[in-house]
């Protein structure tokens, strides 16, 4: 082999070697996207989940037996509870109405198979809001409840290449009608 066969080999094992290297680089950061992309998916489902739990529920402790048959209806707001959460000795999953859920959190107790998350928290708000701009919590009470729902992953030490991800912040109008 003379010089100009060997200098062309040295090359072609460079850019050989260029290409592999670039091609790693790649499939780790595809990895790293689509682990992402699972954790979302499960932040989402959990704070849908918590949501439609929630609900479920009644709009207020006085109209938790606001049923046929049941009790007589809420005509008033002075009916309604002046204090948003829990009352008197219930503790979650035993909640009646979707004002208990202000405050809440908690871990999931469902432990997913995701790399690098340990578990997701949930923390909930709920508050009065007014039919007219419903993204602002009112001082005063309404037949509109917000309940805000944040899901996060715990997570182990990521590194630099994977940034940990994102809250996810779901919202949901509740609203009590009499008719």
């Amino acid at each position: 082999m003379n010089t100009g066969q060997t200098l062309l080999t040295i090359g072609a094992l460079i850019l050989l070697s260029i290409s592999v290297v670039s091609t790693n680089r790649n499939s780790l950061q595809h990895g790293a996207i689509i682990n992402q992309t699972e954790i979302s998916l499960y932040s989402v489902s959990l704070a849908q989940a918590k949501i439609e739990e929630a609900s479920g529920k009644a709009f207020d402790t006085y109209s938790s037996s606001d049923t046929l048959d049941a009790g007589a209806a809420i005509t008033s707001l002075s009916q309604l509870s002046t204090t948003l959460g829990t009352e008197g000795g219930e503790t979650y999953p035993n909640f009646d109405d979707i004002d208990d859920y202000n405050y809440f959190s908690g871990n999931n107790p469902y432990k997913f198979n995701v790399p690098g998350v340990d578990s997701f928290r949930i923390q909930t708000t709920v508050f009065y809001v007014d039919s007219a701009n419903p993204a602002v919590a009112v001082g005063t009470r309404t037949w509109h409840k917000r309940i805000i729902v944040k899901v996060w992953p715990t997570v182990t030490p990521w590194g630099d290449a994977n940034p940990k991800p994102d809250t996810v912040t779901m919202s949901y109008i509740y609203s009590y009608w009499c008719f």
